[in-house]
This record gives C-alpha cells, sequence and structure tokens, in this order.
C-alpha cells in the first residue's frame, strides 16, 4: 500500500484517521503538526514534524498527503498548508468513508473528504479541498467550490450553488437554487431561502446578512 502523510494534529485528524484505517488503501506514516507537538500521537499514529519538513519526506519517497485541519469559517490556514505541500509535489487523494454514498455520475475534485453517512448526488461536482462532514446531504447538481465545508447534517437541496473558501453550517438548509457567494459563512441551524453574497456572516430562518466576514 501507498503511504500517506497528514498535515494537522487536530480533532479533524482523528476522523480522518478512522477513513484510512477503514478503506485500508494507505499507510499511514505520520501527521505534520507544529514544532511542540512533535513526538506526540493522535490515534496512535505519530507527529513527526512540522510543514518545513515536508521537502525531505517527499524525498524518502512519502508521495500522498491529506490536509487534515478542520475548518469553521475561516479556511486561511487550509488554504496555506495545501500550497506549502503542492509546491513540494505532493498528490492529494480523495478519501470517501465506505459508509458514505457517492453517485458514479457526481464530479469530485482532489483532496476531498467525504464523512461517515454523507450523500452526494448525481450530478453534484465538488472542488477541490473541500469537507462534506458527517450525514451532510448534497443533492444532484449542486456545485460546490474549492475549500468549501459542508458540516454535519447540512443539506444542499437541488442544484444550490456554494462559492469557495465558505462555510456551511452544521444542520442548515439550502432551498432548491440557492446560490451562495465566496467566502461567506452560513451560520448553524440557518434555513437559506434567497441567495447570499459573498463575504459575509448570515444566519437565522429566514437566513439574513449579518455582518461582513473579517
Amino acid at each position: 500500500m501507498r503511504k500517506i502523510l497528514l498535515i494537522g494534529a487536530g480533532g479533524h485528524c482523528k476522523v480522518v484517521l478512522d477513513v484510512l484505517l477503514k478503506s485500508q488503501q494507505y499507510v499511514v506514516a505520520g501527521i505534520i503538526d507544529v514544532k511542540n507537538r512533535v513526538g506526540e500521537k493522535v490515534s496512535g499514529v505519530p507527529v513527526v514534524g512540522t510543514d518545513a519538513d515536508l521537502p525531505m519526506l517527499f524525498k524518502k519517497g512519502i508521495t500522498h498527503c491529506f490536509i487534515s485541519v478542520g475548518s469553521v469559517g475561516d479556511t486561511a490556514l487550509r488554504v496555506k498548508l495545501y500550497g506549502a505541500a503542492w509546491k513540494v509535489g505532493f498528490i492529494f487523494p480523495t478519501l470517501i468513508h465506505p459508509l458514505a454514498s457517492v453517485s458514479r455520475n457526481a464530479a469530485l475534485g482532489e483532496g476531498n473528504f467525504i464523512a461517515c453517512r454523507a450523500i452526494i448526488n448525481a450530478g453534484a461536482r465538488i472542488g477541490d479541498q473541500c469537507i462534506i462532514n458527517t450525514g451532510a446531504i448534497v443533492e444532484h447538481d449542486c456545485a460546490v467550490g474549492d475549500f468549501v465545508h459542508i458540516s454535519p447534517g447540512a443539506v444542499l437541496s437541488g442544484g444550490a450553488a456554494v462559492g469557495q473558501f465558505s462555510h456551511i453550517g452544521s444542520g442548515s438548509v439550502l432551498i432548491h437554487g440557492v446560490r451562495i457567494g465566496e467566502r461567506t459563512v452560513i451560520g448553524a441551524g440557518s434555513v437559506v431561502i434567497k441567495d447570499i453574497p459573498s463575504g459575509v456572516v448570515a444566519y437565522g430562518n429566514p437566513c439574513r446578512e449579518r455582518k461582513k466576514n473579517g
């Protein structure tokens, strides 16, 4: 089996490790995190270095990696770590939990995480480096941009679209055909019945823009 390196040793890393252990497609070579965590273990897997060690580990023959840092409304760290690993030359596989349902007629980019009980239906298009979290539903013909996080239990109805770097909170519902802009945060439990622009924080039932994001 190919070796894979995880980047990020937080809570999301534990979930990623569960998927890797269940899929048995890769051997986890270790985890990258900050210097003071080197030597610690996450679910039995050691933290073996920092992002400064990526070139050295790549030269040792570890060519696959996965960004195991989560995101709650801010994708900056995920983007930064992806850029560092991409520059070295790492390959980013998409990881799909065995209990997720992904249509063969859906299109998925690289480095995505599809969690347990998530559903991605026919005609859906998922960009790169997305998190489709536990029990989330991405219905037919939805479009999800790069680095988007669809949180646990969120539902994107048919034809909905979410712009890159955005976050859809847990339990939120987007009705059919609604559009979410880029770098926008939709708060947990929201019901989105109309388009929401880029760069804002919005929440509620019905969901309304509340402030600018950042």
